[in-house]
């Protein structure tokens, strides 16, 4: 996709808003994204810390020197020189063969593992010392894959175990993640009190995933693998630390995020949007007379970019609070590829609210049956408002959300229920 020609063409460094929103070069976006902006834990729920072994969990931190450096760094860094798009990368196969087979996919959890691994290689103050890495046990049955270790990399600033002076050595698990907030109850206060049940109501779009059994998942499998003995001669030394590297974004019915949830160690600042039915979705629209200010998400609401690119932390959505009226609106329909960093497209791929819900009424009223996925999968929609003086003609997220097929809301709604495997 062509990207304007700004003075932000590099990194948009020379606003006040976070790179992973003001670059206008979408490698430095999604660069800047799976490095800098907020995870979604702050801390983790101690029922799910007791899955891990004691001392063998926390949630990833960057060394405070080198995540500055790297900050400044991409901002003036040179976006032909940085890692290529999905959508690069499938226009060009040749480049896909050029990476190394476990770097091929062109899956959204696979880009992202891509991106942190540059951001490890090129980080100051880190070494990184292994990525990708399969661990696996020889018995009398034959050779058996435990597993596989995101990355390891030595934090050079701090002394190993006992002070040892090659560096701590730390293990890093990465998800990136997607999760739709369906309460099994009409009232959140309703819901089970532990969070190992609370999180199954973080449900993946494609109702598949949860975010409590991702947790249990790599508190229970995946970071005790860096502790086994096959680990250990692998890397020559003994993990220091085993952290998650949780980033995503959260959905919330019609943009509110009902109270009571910070008990489950979501971060105040997480990245959030909405999700509505197809009639929801218009009503909220529809309700903004010409003129009057406010997306379906207003600053201080869930999902809502305010001044400073990140997500306001008020349990409520409003229509008010923003400079931008409802006609200066458009829509963009977000291809997975994309679901990363905010959006910046060219007006041509913008459409207004009617011509969008109708082309929905008919994807989710697909008669074929083998085309049964059109009318069974949410998709993903951004509201755009025009990216301003240094980007004419350009159009940038003001808030995402996805709009749900008929059923999905009860579908999700039983998968929410479903026992959790903590």
């Amino acid at each position: 996709m062509r990207e304007p020609v700004t003075e932000l063409a590099g990194a948009g460094a020379t606003t006040a808003e976070p790179l992973w929103r003001a670059a206008t070069s979408a490698r430095v976006r999604d660069l800047a994204w799976c490095t800098l902006a907020p995870p979604l834990l702050s801390a983790i729920p101690r029922e799910f810390a007791a899955l891990a072994e004691p001392g063998g969990a926390a949630l990833a931190s960057w060394p405070p020197g080198a995540l500055a450096a790297w900050q400044r760094w991409l901002a003036s860094a040179d976006p032909d020189l940085l890692p290529p798009t999905i959508e690069e990368l499938s226009a060009l196969p040749g480049a896909v063969q050029a990476l190394a087979p476990a770097a091929r996919s062109l899956r959204l959890g696979r880009h992202a593992e891509r991106l942190l691994h540059f951001a490890l290689e090129h980080g100051e103050g880190i070494e990184l010392v292994a990525s990708n890495l399969p661990v696996r046990r020889h018995g009398p049955h034959g050779v058996q894959t435990l597993g596989e270790l995101d990355f390891v990399w030595r934090d050079v600033a701090r002394g190993g175990t006992g002070g040892a002076p090659q560096g701590q050595l730390v293990h890093w698990e990465m998800a990136t993640k997607f999760y739709l907030l369906v309460e099994p109850e009409a009232n959140v206060e309703a819901m089970a009190p532990d969070p190992c049940t609370r999180l199954q109501a973080f449900v993946g779009p494609n109702l598949v995933d949860r975010l409590g059994d991702k947790l249990s998942h790599i508190l229970r499998r995946q970071l005790p693998l860096s502790r086994t003995t096959e680990a250990e001669a692998l890397l020559g030394a003994r993990v220091d630390r085993s952290e998650i590297y949780l980033l995503g974004w959260l959905f919330y019915r019609d943009g509110v995020m009902p109270a009571g949830l910070d008990a489950l160690g979501l971060n105040p600042a997480h990245l959030r949007g909405w999700w509505s039915t197809l009639a929801q979705w218009a009503q909220r629209v529809e309700a903004r007379s010409p003129g009057s200010p406010g997306s379906l998400d207003s600053p201080g609401s869930p999902g809502s970019l305010d001044s400073s690119g990140t997500s306001g932390t008020s349990g409520t959505s409003g229509t008010s609070g923003t400079s931008a009226s409802a006609s200066s609106v458009r829509w963009h329909r977000l291809p997975r590829a994309r679901w990363l960093s905010p959006a910046l497209v060219p007006e041509h791929e913008t459409e207004p609210f009617e011509t969008l819900h109708d082309a929905l009424a008919a994807r989710f009223a697909e008669p074929h049956r083998e085309l049964a996925w059109r009318r069974e999968a949410p998709v993903m929609v951004c509201e755009m408002e025009p990216a301003g003086a240094s980007a004419p003609g350009w159009w940038r997220e003001r808030s995402r959300g996805f709009v749900v097929p008929p059923g999905w809301e009860e579908r999700a709604r039983q998968r929410a229920v479903q026992p959790p495997r903590c």
